[in-house]
């Protein structure tokens, strides 16, 4: 979907047709001909277009005679059917002298703010104050979907305390798998911000200087809340790991000293019950010294077994 947006005089932002001097060009999992067209338009590299398309695309920042390329890994949610799951995907910024051009696979709801014009002291045509309000708005929805799995993560950790269902500990594990993802690209983030702020193609206001600082403490907040999750979901994890475990050897110790129990009546009546001369054979009284033999070692073994907490 190709679609071009440019700011008027009043700040609103309105979509239009042409390829105008100062206006925003957004691409969302372009046809050929989209492509094709924006290519031809600006004179941009088609590795401008297409690497960002693809999904395991690295973060990076590249500069062309044509323009700048910059591409950061942005959160979003799958919903599966063992739950919700966090990831990213990659978003391409490209700043050129007369357009401003953003390139993903999918529709990003941190873009739809900017084209809603929902976002004060946003312009088209200030392009580089637009990549700096971008990745700023790219930290915060980091922030914002580590909150979400923190309250996820205690809501999981209560329902595990309660009963030991396979689904939650697969809920923990899809979180667990998130926040590895939100780590890399936190991390391979870090590299681009390092070369916008060394690269001199961008200017840099007084304004901006305060809005890209902004944006260092938001990514660096959200690298130290993904780093201290992923340790808590790791200790969790490895803690109901031992719980579990120590729930199987507690059942298999119940049911090692139910055998016991069961088994001594067993021997006993296999004792009387085979075909040579026993003890009180033939006598009414017999069975019951018998009987009283089986309840009473039976009942031995069972108390041995509680004084030894097997029960």
């Amino acid at each position: 979907m190709l679609t071009i947006y440019r700011s008027d005089v009043t700040g609103a932002v309105n979509e239009i047709q042409e390829f105008t001097k100062g206006s925003w060009i957004h691409l969302v999992n372009p046809t050929k001909d989209e492509a094709d067209q924006v290519i031809a338009a600006t004179k941009i590299p088609e590795d401008f277009i297409y690497d960002p398309l693809d999904v395991e695309e690295k973060p990076r920042f590249e500069k062309d005679e044509e323009g700048l390329l910059m591409i950061v890994d942005v959160p979003y949610i799958e919903e599966e059917s063992s739950g919700r799951r966090y990831n990213t995907i990659p978003l391409g910024i490209i700043v050129t002298s007369r357009h401003f051009i953003t390139v993903c696979s999918q529709q990003l709801d941190v873009l739809t703010l900017f084209s809603s014009g929902k976002l004060r002291g946003f312009r088209t045509n200030y392009r580089s104050r637009f990549v700096f309000q971008i990745l700023y708005k790219v930290s915060s929805s980091y922030l914002r979907f580590l909150r979400q799995i923190d309250r996820r993560m205690d809501e999981l950790e209560e329902e595990l305390q309660r009963s030991m269902r396979n689904q939650e500990i697969f809920q923990l594990m899809n979180l667990q798998k998130s926040l590895v993802y939100f780590m890399t690209s936190l991390k391979s983030n870090d590299g681009v911000l390092d070369r916008i702020i060394k690269t001199p193609s961008l200017e840099k206001h007084e304004d901006d200087e305060d809005l890209l600082e902004d944006v260092f403490v938001e990514h660096r907040q959200a690298m130290e809340m993904a780093q201290i999750y992923k340790d808590i979901i790791s200790s969790t994890m490895d803690t109901f790991g031992s719980v579990i475990s120590n729930n199987v050897n507690f059942v298999m110790k119940f049911l090692a000293s139910i055998t016991i129990v069961i088994s001594i009546p067993t021997m006993i009546s296999g004792m009387f019950g085979m075909n040579v001369h026993v003890p009180w054979e033939g006598e009414v009284i017999g069975f019951w010294i018998v009987f009283g033999m089986m309840v009473f070692f039976s009942g031995l073994a069972a108390f041995i077994l509680w004084r030894r907490r097997f029960f």
